[in-house]
């Protein structure tokens, strides 16, 4: 724990005045806040003029922007990771006491964190999601989309002004929970290539009115599964391309 005080202290500094870091804190917070506050008025105003209930679509609202609380870490964190490998610090700490993976697991380890405490706050005082059991296993999956995106960043893009462009387009992953909430099945399926789409179809298992156990189980084992190998295989090209 000794080997990783000084980055955290690092951070602790410099959150004030990075915006990467405030993201990560502040945007999910914010988007709780916006979210509890803001959309029952909105959706009288909606219903008072046009007869449209913005809550009635709650179950969406939930799935959609749950997903944003993990993203924004994950985003956050990969740019993070690209500013200090353009600045070849990453080599700076592999001769440290914390060393490669030393590195690598505080840059993950923390924002993925901060995610699962944001995302508990989201589904437990958003004010739009369901308490269910079920909850527990979508917290899960929501935060191990934290380091896969992270990840994707850190892996796919050359420099941090590629990985600034590559985080507008991992933005079309939320697709995922799109197809799980309008696409029938079996076609909404076809949205599994995007991790984003495993929490969202878990969650609404969970409140399905003929929810199945083992429709539950499945959903969660596949997405878990599913998460873990696109991770393997990102450590895997991330350290290949540092080589």
């Amino acid at each position: 724990m000794y080997k990783y005080r000084t980055m955290l202290r690092q951070d602790l500094q410099n959150a004030v005045k990075d915006p990467m870091l405030l993201l990560i804190t502040l945007g999910p917070l914010m988007l709780t806040l916006i979210v509890r506050y803001g959309f029952p008025p909105l959706s009288e105003w909606l219903a008072s003029v046009s007869s449209f209930h913005l809550l009635a679509y709650s179950d969406f609202i939930t799935v959609f922007l749950m997903l944003l609380v993990p993203q924004l870490a994950g985003i956050a964190a990969g740019l993070l990771i690209l500013d200090e490998r353009d600045e070849r610090l990453i080599g700076i700490y592999a001769v440290t006491p914390l060393m490669r993976n030393g590195y690598l697991a505080y840059r993950l380890i923390l924002p993925t964190l901060i995610s699962l405490v944001m995302s508990v706050l989201f589904l437990v005082f958003s004010g739009v999601s369901q308490p269910q059991q079920e909850n527990i296993a979508v917290l899960l999956l929501l935060v191990l989309e934290t380091p896969v995106l992270a990840m994707l960043l850190a892996t796919f893009a050359a420099n941090k002004v590629e990985g600034l462009a590559l985080s507008k387009i991992i933005g079309l992953t939320l697709l995922g929970a799109v197809f799980a909430y309008f696409v029938p099945e079996p076609w909404q399926l076809l949205a599994g290539v995007f991790p984003t789409y495993w929490p969202a179809k878990l969650y609404l298992e969970g409140v399905a009115a003929d929810r199945s156990f083992y429709r539950i189980a499945f959903f969660f084992i596949i997405g878990l599964l599913f998460h873990i190998l696109l991770m393997q295989q990102m450590f895997r090209r991330f350290w290949k391309r540092i080589e």
